[in-house]
């Protein structure tokens, strides 16, 4: 009896034996690679001088007090506040200017796209007219900057002035001007025509 219980008792501890030993049979590790994608962006602001306070913040809005002949300040400038590298677009839209734009001195029957040379001192360096449309009596030139926008960085101002025409009568008004700007990323987007093709869509 007693030989039969130690024989059962070196079966049992074979068979642990055998288990703990399959167990350590291999020595296994594992790793996890974890690739975190984060996402950038394209944010813009768009500002200028402030009339009120010129040396003061910059704003999104101003309102003048003219008259015929003045000449104002008006410097947009747009802001790459995002992550990432931008191709910008802007219009500017003027109120009354396809009767208003005859009324200067020097106006010459030219292109609707030429004519925004009459309202400002010129473009900033990077900016170009590159389209206009009439809607209503209003003229929306749309603008074209054609450097990739850094992120962090600025554009020049799109011009610095406004010139009100010296030919305006007592009753009429010189409209508002309203400028818009637009970005989108260039990564992935090649040029700028390509880039807003697609912004458009």
């Amino acid at each position: 009896m007693k030989k039969k219980i130690t024989a059962i008792f070196l079966c049992v501890a074979l068979v642990a034996i055998a288990i703990v030993g399959a167990s350590l049979a291999y020595f296994t590790d594992t790793k996890t690679a974890t690739n975190t994608f984060t996402m950038g962006d394209v944010k813009i602001t768009l500002d200028e001088t402030s009339v009120a306070n010129p040396t003061g913040p910059r704003v999104t809005e101003n309102t003048y007090n003219t008259y015929p002949g003045a000449v104002v300040v008006k410097d947009p400038t747009v802001h790459n506040t995002g992550k990432n590298a931008a191709w910008i677009r802007a219009t500017v839209k003027v109120e009354g200017w396809e009767t208003n734009r005859t009324k200067y001195p020097n106006y010459m029957a030219g292109g609707l796209e030429d004519s925004l040379q009459y309202l400002i001192d010129g473009l900033g360096a990077g900016w170009s007219v590159v389209g206009a449309t009439a809607a209503n009596g209003d003229v929306t030139f749309v603008l074209k900057y054609a450097n990739e926008l850094a992120a962090g960085a600025d554009t020049t101002p799109m011009f610095q002035q406004v010139k009100v025409p010296a030919g305006l009568e007592n009753n009429e008004v010189f409209g508002k001007i309203t400028v818009t700007a637009d970005a989108i990323q260039v990564d992935g987007l090649g040029t700028w025509d390509a880039a807003f093709a697609e912004f458009d869509k």
